[in-house]
């Protein structure tokens, strides 16, 4: 089993919103995912609960307990682990970049943005902890050409001792705000500009952790609903 957290000590940069759709594509996609959410707030379990969906599949726990629950979820046959962390770069941080096999650390490209990301990195530096930055939240781009506001910020960020995604992740609210029964915007559109941007991001990640997938990937697959008793 894989394991794949997101990373960022200031609120805002998109984490779970990336984490959830990265699990959802690598579970279309035909693996077995479990998302662990650590953040006090629980957003992404929030999330999952509303779904009609049966995978990815959920888990909370607290940051300390998260070695335990890696462990369950690998007895369990899970292939893939996305970890949703706070917004924090303390010491709950610290334990989850140290257990993960990588640590994806997503940063908008606003000055505020890219001046926090420092802390995050030094964090996953000091530890020798395996690690990638993505631009997040980008404004959408000119045909297949970032705009300069996204060049800006990637010349920014290639002053870190990281690799960078080759490309960013557009802002849309389709992304941002799922249906109300939690079903997301790349499962009802896998064909879709925001689902390709989402698998390009699973295999640049994949790359890292040595499960890179083939060329071309398998075709994305819709979840199947949850059964339901009554």
């Amino acid at each position: 089993m894989y394991s794949l957290s997101l990373l960022a000590q200031k609120g805002g940069a998109g984490k779970t919103t990336l984490a959830v759709h990265l699990a959802v594509m690598a579970a279309m996609r035909g693996e077995n995912v479990v998302v662990i959410d650590t953040d006090p707030q629980f957003s992404a379990a929030q999330w999952w609960r509303a779904r009609k969906l049966k995978r990815p599949a959920m888990a909370q726990c607290h940051p300390k307990n998260l070695s335990a629950a890696l462990a369950q979820a690998e007895k369990r046959g899970f292939t893939l682990a996305v970890i949703d962390t706070a917004p924090r770069a303390d010491r709950a941080a610290i334990q989850t970049a140290e257990l993960v096999d990588f640590n994806l650390i997503p940063c908008r490209p606003g000055p505020m943005d890219l001046r926090a990301i420092g802390k995050t990195v030094d964090l996953v530096e000091n530890l020798g902890a395996p690690a990638g930055i993505v631009i997040n939240a980008a404004p959408p781009p000119r045909g297949n050409t970032e705009v300069p506001f996204t060049r800006q910020a990637r010349r920014a960020l290639s002053r870190y001792n990281l690799p960078l995604a080759p490309f960013a992740i557009t802002q849309r609210p389709t992304l941002q705000h799922p249906m109300p029964d939690g079903r997301t915007y790349i499962e009802q559109y896998p064909e879709g500009r925001p689902a390709r941007e989402i698998a390009a991001l699973l295999r640049w990640v994949k790359s890292y952790l040595g499960d890179e997938e083939p060329s071309p990937a398998p075709a994305p697959r819709a979840a199947q609903p949850r059964r339901t008793t009554g």
